[in-house]
């Protein structure tokens, strides 16, 4: 199209709307119509583009992999909660620890077996020691305040076995693909190569930890409220704690965990040195078919951990019916993704690449363009409340910048993550704070009052790095 201004509009409506109605759903469907509509301008013309764009986006191998995957993880994690294993976890747990730093040491010794999933890695590491906290009486606001920062932080650190893997090479081959550099770049080493610069997590994770002995902001002191129920939005997974299926044993939390992990990593493998012929494992991986490779590592992983379940009594049809009801749990993002990369698609058709290479490439210098990236990833996230959602809308908009203005892909990847994340931690309607304050019994504004001068200390320091290092 010649007026290439119509191709920026999808996503600016989009992100005004989800601003204004802090619903996210409503408004990439409202953006994905405008786009349809402005590329097939007939009566129907909107809807009718709209359906074909999300049709076109499941038939893709690459993203039904990734939605099939969340959905059957969120499934597998259902059936752990079912099957006692958190809760014979936390009752070892509370024999042991015995002071409010031994609840934070074991918080943060949870994360090899939580960090699988952010929304896990809250509800499982604060189901096993929420008691702890409450018996050695932290306040609830620092409990939420040190599970939510050591949950999207870490797990957006980690290249293998967790859902931020399928979902993140998802989204920069989308962007790779709009900067027309895909045949020249894996999607997942050039994530391998941006997670040294995620540098609002790894600051957080620093401060996080440092808070454990030291402490700058003190809770308010007073009674504590039970947060009201909310929209959790993104990753926000409705697993309060059930009664157990099966007798609790810790093997049953171990077991799954420990399947994903290593098949994941052989997979990795696998995968790759088929595709390169070459059998080096850190060649291998960095050239794998990471979606596919998770997949089947999650697929069989179920398949062993129903088995053992159903050796110890777990009702085989009570168990596929909670696989599928834990999968239904995280249906709004997935709906979020089957919206969002149509809504990328209709954006480069419009002509997204010509707005940013005649109006954007040339006028921002390459020092400034991560900064940027990482600022309006923060806010957007921070006002829509789903560092996903924000993501899949900018990342497509991210990399080709990069390409056109000469800034490092991997810097304007990290930029795009990790501002997310900062959303994610943040935000007062953002699903990961809400579960946080939920599963920690916190009042959620208390514990936002907390947490903000230490994300936001981070996030200025993170804003310096990204400067700095645009510099270089």
């Amino acid at each position: 199209m010649q007026n290439v201004w119509l191709a920026i509009l999808p996503p600016i409506i989009t992100i005004t709307v989800a601003i204004w109605t802090k619903k996210i759903i409503p408004s990439l469907l409202i953006g994905l119509l405008a786009g349809g509509y402005m590329l097939n301008p007939t009566l129907s013309g909107g809807f009718e583009t709209t359906v074909d764009q999300i049709v076109k986006t499941l038939r893709d191998s690459g993203s039904l992999q990734v939605l099939l995957f969340l959905y059957l993880f969120s499934g597998l994690i259902s059936l752990i909660k079912k099957s006692g294993g958190i809760k014979a976890f936390s009752d070892i747990a509370d024999k042991h620890v015995k002071s409010d730093k031994g609840v934070f040491f074991l918080l943060w010794a949870l994360i090899p077996v939580t960090f699988i999933d952010c929304g896990f890695r809250v509800v499982g590491a604060g189901s096993i020691t929420r008691s702890l906290a409450e018996k050695n009486k932290i306040a609830s606001e620092r409990f939420a305040f040190m599970l939510n920062n050591t949950a999207s932080p870490v797990v957006e650190l980690i290249p293998i076995a967790t859902t931020f893997v399928g979902f993140n090479i998802a989204n920069i081959s989308i962007g790779l693909n709009a900067a027309g550099v895909a045949d020249s770049k894996s999607a997942y080493s050039t994530w391998l190569q941006a997670i040294p610069f995620e540098f609002f997590s790894i600051i957080l994770i620093l401060i996080t930890f440092i808070s454990v002995f030291y402490q700058f902001k003190q809770p308010e002191k007073g009674q504590v409220k039970q947060p009201a129920d909310m929209d959790m939005k993104v990753m926000a997974m409705n697993r309060e704690e059930t009664k157990p299926m099966i007798k609790p044993r810790v093997i049953n939390l171990i077991i799954p965990l420990v399947s994903v992990i290593l098949f994941s990593i052989f997979f990795f493998w696998f995968f790759g040195k088929n595709k390169t012929g070459n059998t080096t494992f850190l060649s291998a991986i960095t050239n794998t078919e990471p979606n596919r490779a998770m997949l089947v590592a999650l697929f069989i992983s179920i398949i062993i951990s129903a088995i053992f379940y159903f050796f110890q009594k777990y009702n085989l049809k009570k168990m596929t019916s909670d696989l599928i009801s834990g999968g239904n749990e995280i249906m709004t993002t997935l709906i979020i993704l089957a919206l969002a990369w149509p809504l990328a698609s209709v954006s480069q058709e419009l002509g997204l690449n010509n707005f940013i290479q005649h109006n954007l490439g040339s006028s921002l210098p390459a020092w400034s363009v991560a900064v940027s990236i990482f600022i309006i990833s923060s806010a957007v996230t921070y006002f829509i409340g789903s560092g996903w959602g924000a993501a899949s809308l900018i990342m497509p908009f991210a990399i080709p910048l990069a390409v056109v203005s000469g800034a490092s892909i991997p810097l304007c990847v990290a930029a795009v993550i990790t501002g997310g994340t900062f959303g994610d931690v943040t935000s007062p309607v953002a699903g990961m704070t809400n579960m946080a304050s939920k599963i920690a019994h916190a009042d959620h504004a208390k514990y936002l009052k907390y947490a903000n001068p230490y994300n936001f200390i981070a996030a200025g320091l993170a804003g310096v790095l990204f400067l700095l290092v645009g510099f270089l």
